[in-house]
């Protein structure tokens, strides 16, 4: 029979493995592990600053943009994206992504 107290430390670690695996991306730019993505600022075509991620998993790009966009309570607007999933084939199986974005207010 398990104890309380074993019990009880198996969900608080369960907890906290739970809330580091779910935390937010970096969100300064460079490598950031936690989200496998790498992010770097880029001139677009209109001359513009913009936000450059790569990242191993599409949903790793989307938490990495959230981060970046911070300032800007996570709004991001999209310019390119590329094997990133859309409505209707979120089912398929996809390799690395990547997304360029600009933070919008």
């Amino acid at each position: 029979m398990i104890s309380r107290s074993t019990v009880r430390w198996m969900l608080i670690l369960g907890v906290a493995g739970l809330a580091a695996a779910c935390g937010v991306g970096k969100s300064t730019l460079g490598d950031d592990p936690a989200t496998e993505s790498q992010a770097s600022t880029i001139t677009w075509s209109d001359g513009q600053p913009a936000v450059s991620i790569s990242c191993k998993t599409p949903g790793g790009c989307q938490a990495r943009a959230v981060a970046v966009c911070n300032a800007t309570r996570g709004n991001y607007t999209v310019l390119k994206m590329e094997n990133m999933p859309t409505r209707g084939d979120m089912s398929e199986l996809r390799g690395p992504a990547s997304v360029v974005i600009r933070c919008s207010s």
